[in-house]
């Protein structure tokens, strides 16, 4: 009876899971860790014992997990060594291949084994493929997720010494040895894969769409001419349906905006903005600008039916900034501009432009003032124009808010490969896209992959591989080795 007894008892006892053991270690060495922490900070005499306590729980929990997921990963490749499937398929050709990870809890360092396999001879990580762990990359996705977010709210030079990663690993952050080379995360930006956005329709109010146009210029980093200075014309369009307003402050509505270097920004926008905004509904189309030579050249390409109107509006910015640049005279100056938009008396402002020509000695003087002259009478319908619209240009402002501010304000130069990416980030921020979101969701995606800012982000990526060999249930032929590598 007791041969029969034992007999029935072994195979339950190496029934035992692997996980259940990794789960056990991790319980116990948890409480040993709390009860420690206990004693250290609740009943001994720490000068701070609240900062203290939390701090020093942080770091102790980063550790754990540490330990936990790395001890995880060499479970799998054990599951997996010790399997039919890999010895059929498989022969072993190293083992212990070190990988580390920097996770949001920090670093992990793990051992794993490299396979070959015998008929194509292709080596193969079994934990790498069924865990998803991208090849070559120590930060893991939901870092540089967290980085490249950060990088788009502030900038890589200001991840680099604090970020969202910062918060996680306050220890570390406070200890001066957390920080991130600004380069890896310019890496990691350019590595982001640009995918097409599926936007909600934006309803328009009294039948009528505002866009705003500008441009900016981006110092273009070319090393195959360093001592040349090159540039790239960032272009900026802004679109709305009307203007809230609360005390002084205005808010544009039903905004969206779209930001590119294409050499074909007009055919690029309305691909984007046909399926924003409903141009079948709309009647008039104000156009606010400061009319320049691209901007008109492809303002046409708004009018996509017959009953859009397009109405040009040249930025009374612009144009006061011709005034100002031809006289410093204060006097003069609000006389001209009086003649242009409360008198709108086209003669009376040719004559008084002409006398301020003529009273220039120097020829170049008198060319630029002239060539200011020009600009307001070729564009004098589209300033007449802005003078009645409901909605007033704030393009400098938001040039300098959207573009500026990430481009132009620091003195980098940018190549032309990577800029778009940037820009397209930059973009999907302002227009309300959570790049952490975006970013798990299309980092693993191919070129026909439509990102919906509305879903919820798909977090099976972490969980499926494009390996055809599915992770071994917990089975009692690894039990052995897990014993040997927890204990």
């Amino acid at each position: 009876n007791k041969g029969v007894l034992s007999m029935n008892i072994l195979p339950q006892i190496l029934k035992i899971s692997s996980k259940n053991l990794l789960v056990n270690h991790f319980v116990d060495e948890f409480k040993k860790k709390i009860d420690h922490l206990f004693e250290r900070f609740i009943y001994g005499k720490a000068t701070h014992p609240y900062l203290s306590f939390f701090l020093e729980l942080q770091n102790m929990m980063n550790q754990l997990v540490n330990i936990f997921i790395g001890k995880y990963f060499q479970m799998i490749d054990m599951d997996f060594r010790d399997s039919e499937e890999r010895r059929k398929n498989f022969v072993i050709n190293k083992s212990n291949v070190p990988r580390t990870l920097i996770t949001i809890f920090g670093t992990i360092t793990f051992n794993r084994t490299l396979y070959q396999h015998k008929t194509t001879g292709e080596y193969y990580f079994y934990v790498d493929d069924v865990c998803g762990i991208d090849a070559y990359k120590n930060y893991d996705p939901l870092v540089r997720a967290l980085l490249i977010q950060d990088s788009v709210l502030t900038n890589p030079n200001h991840t680099s010494l604090f970020s969202s990663l910062s918060s996680l690993n306050l220890l570390d952050m406070l200890k001066g040895q957390l920080s991130i080379p600004k380069q890896t995360i310019y890496k990691m930006k350019q590595e982001t894969k640009i995918r097409k956005i599926v936007y909600d329709e934006i309803k328009t109010t009294n039948y009528t769409l505002y866009v705003m146009v500008d441009e900016k210029w981006i110092h273009e980093q070319d090393k195959t001419k360093p001592n040349q200075k090159k540039w790239i014309m960032g272009k900026c369009f802004v679109l709305f349906t009307g203007i809230k307003r609360k005390g002084k402050r205005s808010q544009l509505v039903g905004r969206h905006i779209f930001m590119t270097t294409s050499n074909e920004p007009w055919k690029e926008l309305m691909n984007e903005i046909d399926k924003i905004y409903n141009f079948e509904e709309i009647n008039t189309i104000n156009l606010l600008s400061d009319a320049g030579s691209w901007i008109l050249s492809g303002a046409h390409e708004l009018k996509l039916y017959s009953n859009n109107k397009l109405i040009i509006n040249t930025c009374e910015f612009h144009v006061k900034q011709k005034i100002n640049r031809s006289t410093s005279d204060k006097e003069l100056r609000q006389k001209i501009a009086d003649i242009i938009y409360k008198n709108e008396d086209k003669n009376a402002f040719i004559k008084e432009m002409d006398e301020l020509i003529e009273s220039k000695e120097k020829e170049s003087r008198k060319q630029k003032i002239t060539e200011y002259k020009n600009y307001i009478l070729k564009h004098w319908k589209g300033i007449l124009n802005m003078k009645y619209s409901l909605c007033k240009s704030s393009m400098e402002s938001h040039i300098q808010h959207c573009m500026a501010s990430a481009f132009s304000s620091v003195p980098k130069g940018y190549s032309r490969k990577n800029i778009e990416t940037y820009m397209k980030l930059q973009e999907m921020f302002l227009n309300g896209v959570s790049i952490f979101e975006y970013y798990l969701d299309t980092y693993n995606s191919d070129d026909n992959y439509e990102f919906n800012k509305e879903k919820e982000v798909n977090y099976s990526l972490f969980e499926s591989s494009t390996s055809n060999m599915p992770i071994l249930k917990s089975s009692s032929n690894v039990s052995h080795g897990l014993h040997s590598l927890i204990y």
